[in-house]
């Protein structure tokens, strides 16, 4: 009977994760005693992270809606701080440990460690003094033994949205960076100005699928009120996410179709978080139930193990499979060489040897043709670029041109606050036009990689037939191995082969393509965790839109409210000529802006380093498997020049490997078709949505 597989919870998720870690563990003990460095290298690291990796869900949305108290009701306990005013100040990350205490990182690069009680005094906004202490935090991380976090699962509670501009972007900074959004949104009055805003303009097309829309009831409402709100919220945020699409991609575009049709319905769920505190503090089933909050923590839970926790589990399950058939092919190599005569071994070395060399040549063709792929994607980009500054001051002369005023606006103690209300909404508005420039341009790019990638597979075949080549070459009839040999004595225990003449045996058999990047199902798979969770590639860092626009932005908010003179506009008698001038200072901050900030280069350099994280992914997997290779070949030669055998316990040892690798090999199949089949049924759920 087949084994079936459990990822919806937590427990079940770890628990996966771990038996998986462990199976990568004995496989890099087998690589290193078959002088395998660099796959025993790469399983390392590869375990490592799996390991000590946590889901980190961030709690946003504007002040005073909650959210400390939702945090700490997810926790089941008050740890951090609440008040009627405006809390929280800093970002602070709860996380477990047994022992309660707290870490403070200072901005200055020091930290502190302090009593759980005193967390009040360093974060919050309760207190004049607090407040200038929590000024120099940079983060404060609690660390507390409570069920969910002991699930390897941090928290993340952000300082309220709209509060204070300079922790609004704090806040937006570590979106890209999380496996999970709680925006919460008070019942008693959804849909502020703000997070309207936040939603048209600040939310990234691409973070719906990460976001889950807690509406917080405080009790106010009866049961039929609170649902046509959480209904009301939804359809808004629908239909705000679907124009922000239209927008970045095109309304008859390919890739909004697809957008359209994968996106789904939004996760959007009345709690009432309060009233879930208190029950779990008082043990209330009951009361619990009433809150809606089991059902906003099954939908979390999840999204975190299923959606997000699969790609962890796709990575460790299709390390198995490749590293394993590289043991396996390893082993028979090293059985039959050793029985072929030398002059045989010698002629087959040197092929192999030159095949390799031949695999090498092809990989760097492939670098050109990458080459000229970012060539091509920055190439379409130029127009945009070229009006880049053309549409971010027009946005500006729009604003301008916009703004109602009347001779009483041009009065000495009116024209100051007419000037600065100006400037802040010129200000918001280009902003939104950058953010939104740099999303169509990210799209543009994301383009461009999926279609490299997708021509990627070709060599990625090429790849395997060349390795699958140089097994063969030093393939031998089993008459002329003792007891059958290793090949005879694990086939049947590797699901879907015939044999173990082919490189990676039962990696193809999986299904399990894009192995040269990454070693993921499907190349969006690829995109999605290289890119939009924003990891470390060929020495930098992918950005994502919102940092690109940060940095086409750089010192906006220093310098452009900063660089206007008042008083030069107190003796204009018209508002037009007030606005010219206006307008006239404006184009002259966007040009001081346009030469300390080349917008155009940071787009290369994301463009081009995108496309370099392509040939810096294939660079490390190939070199993993032929170094191996090469180095058990070269291995081999110096045994067959001093005429070495294989002993009888040599070659039972490599049976017992071989039979355990292939057992390995089997059950993780039946694991990655689990997994192939939860993805397949959520892109239904998501079509019928």
């Amino acid at each position: 009977m087949e084994q079936t597989y459990d990822f919806g919870s937590y427990a079940s998720f770890r628990e996966t994760v771990n038996d998986l870690a462990e199976s990568l563990g004995q496989l890099k003990e087998y690589a290193s005693s078959l002088n395998l460095d660099n796959t025993a290298k790469s399983i390392g690291d590869v375990v490592e992270k799996a390991v000590e990796d946590h889901f980190e869900v961030a709690i946003v949305g504007e002040f005073k809606r909650g959210k400390s108290t939702l945090i700490n009701a997810l926790l089941g306990q008050e740890v951090l701080p609440a008040d009627v005013l405006p809390a929280t100040a800093t970002l602070n990350r709860v996380t477990y440990s047994e022992e309660p205490y707290v870490v403070v990182e200072y901005k200055d690069g020091n930290s502190e460690k302090v009593d759980i009680n005193k967390l009040s005094d360093y974060v919050t906004k309760l207190s004049y003094e607090s407040e200038k202490k929590a000024e120099t935090v940079k983060e404060a991380t609690v660390y507390y033994d409570t069920a969910f976090c002991k699930n390897h699962v941090d928290i993340i509670d952000t300082p309220g949205l709209n509060d204070d501009e300079q922790m609004t972007n704090v806040t937006m900074s570590i979106l890209p960076e999380i496996d999970a959004a709680v925006f919460v949104i008070s019942a008693n009055s959804p849909f502020s100005q703000f997070e309207k805003e936040f939603l048209e303009n600040k939310m990234l097309t691409s973070d719906l699928g990460r976001i889950i829309f807690a509406v917080n009831c405080f009790g106010t409402f009866s049961k039929e009120d609170e649902d046509r709100i959480v209904e009301t919220v939804e359809r808004r945020i629908c239909s705000y996410v679907m124009d922000k699409a239209k927008k970045v991609m095109g309304e008859g575009s390919k890739e909004f179709a697809v957008y359209k049709r994968k996106i789904g319905k939004p996760k959007v769920i009345g709690v009432y978080a309060k009233k879930a505190l208190m029950a779990k503090e008082s043990g209330d089933s009951e009361m619990l139930a009433e809150s809606n909050f089991p059902r906003f923590e099954n939908v979390l839970e999840t999204m975190l193990t299923k959606e997000r926790g699969s790609i962890t589990l796709q990575i460790l399950a299709n390390k198995i499979i490749s590293s394993g058939s590289e043991i396996i092919n390893s082993i028979v190599l090293h059985e039959n060489a050793l029985v072929m005569e030398t002059d045989e071994f010698m002629e087959k070395y040197q092929l192999a040897i030159e095949e390799i060399e031949e695999i090498r040549t092809k990989k760097r063709e492939e670098f050109v043709r990458i080459n000229n792929a970012a060539n091509k994607v920055f190439e379409q980009l130029q127009p945009i670029l070229d009006e880049y500054w053309v549409k971010i001051e027009e946005t500006a002369d729009q604003v301008i041109d916009e703004y109602q005023m009347s001779a009483e606006d041009l009065k000495r103690e009116k024209l100051k606050i007419v000037y600065e209300r100006m400037t802040q909404k010129i200000k918001e508005n280009i902003e939104n036009k950058a953010q939104l420039i740099c999303e169509q341009i990210q799209k543009d790019i994301n383009v461009g990689l999926q279609e490299e990638a997708v021509r990627l597979q070709s060599f990625e075949d090429e790849f395997f037939e060349s390795l699958a080549r140089i097994q063969e070459l030093f393939s031998v009839p089993a008459q002329n191995t003792r007891n059958g040999g290793v090949a005879d004595s694990i086939i049947g225990s590797v699901i879907g082969t015939g044999g173990i003449g082919g490189l990676f045996i039962g990696f193809r058999e999986a299904g399990v393509k894009g192995a040269l990047l990454g070693g993921l199902t499907g190349l969006t798979t690829w995109l999605a965790t290289s890119f939009l969770l924003v990891t470390t590639v060929a020495g930098g860092v992918l950005l994502s839109p919102a940092t690109l626009c940060i940095m086409a932005l750089a010192g906006f908010a220093g310098t452009f409210t900063g660089k206007f003179a008042v008083d030069k506009f107190l003796v204009q008698e018209r508002i037009d000529k007030y606005k010219a001038s206006m307008k006239a200072n404006v184009k002259k901050q966007f040009h001081e802006m346009k030469i300390n900030s080349d917008f155009t280069e940071s787009v290369r350099q994301q463009v081009y380093g995108s496309f370099s994280g392509l040939k810096t992914q294939i660079e490390e997997e190939t070199e993993i498997i032929l170094k191996d290779t090469q180095k058990t070949l070269d291995d081999l030669n110096e045994k067959k020049q001093q005429k070495k055998t294989m002993s009888d316990n040599e070659k039972i040892r490599l049976q017992s490997i071989a039979e355990n690798v292939g057992e390995m090999l089997a059950g993780t199949y039946n694991l990655h078709k689990a997994l192939t089949d939860i993805l397949s049924d959520e892109d239904e759920e998501e079509q019928s949505a």
